[in-house]
């Protein structure tokens, strides 16, 4: 791998190149023992249950694993860019549609008191992308 060559970045790269050459060989070496082979495949397999009994004491306690609670993430970020596309849409001025909605809210008073509640509403903005309604960091909370 490394030649004698003054021009081939000396000494430090002479003694990566065998270095390397000494990991590969003992790793070879290591991977045709039974007993080495044997034993990763124990330590594997305890892994794998100490990860099954690790997410059940998990979900016993009420709490998300954090792959789910990524995965949690991910959907409310989407929802909320979702919503705010919606309400970026709903305030634009609306041609007949908005004023069909409207002229039926207006036939009977109880439709009048929730078109008002609804106007007060829209007037209200979502949170921005990436923010609970709660105004937290979405990161987890601490009791403290």
């Amino acid at each position: 791998m490394a030649s004698n060559k003054p021009n081939d970045g000396g000494t430090f790269n002479r003694l990566a190149g065998r270095g390397e050459e000494a990991v590969t060989k003992l790793v070879e070496e290591l991977s045709k023992n039974p007993r080495v082979t044997d034993a990763l495949g124990r330590v594997m397999d305890a892994k794998t249950r100490i990860d099954q009994s690790a997410r059940g004491a998990v979900a016993q306690a009420g709490l998300a694993a954090a792959d789910e609670l990524k995965e949690l993430r991910k959907q409310i970020e989407r929802l909320e860019r979702r919503l705010a596309k919606l309400e970026s849409s709903e305030s634009r001025p609306a041609a007949k549609k908005t004023t069909a909605k409207k002229s039926e809210t207006k036939k009977t008073p109880t439709a009048k008191k929730s078109t008002t509640t609804k106007k007060a509403a829209d007037k209200a903005p979502s949170p921005a992308p990436g923010r609970s309604i709660g105004g937290g960091t979405g990161r987890g909370s601490s009791a403290s």
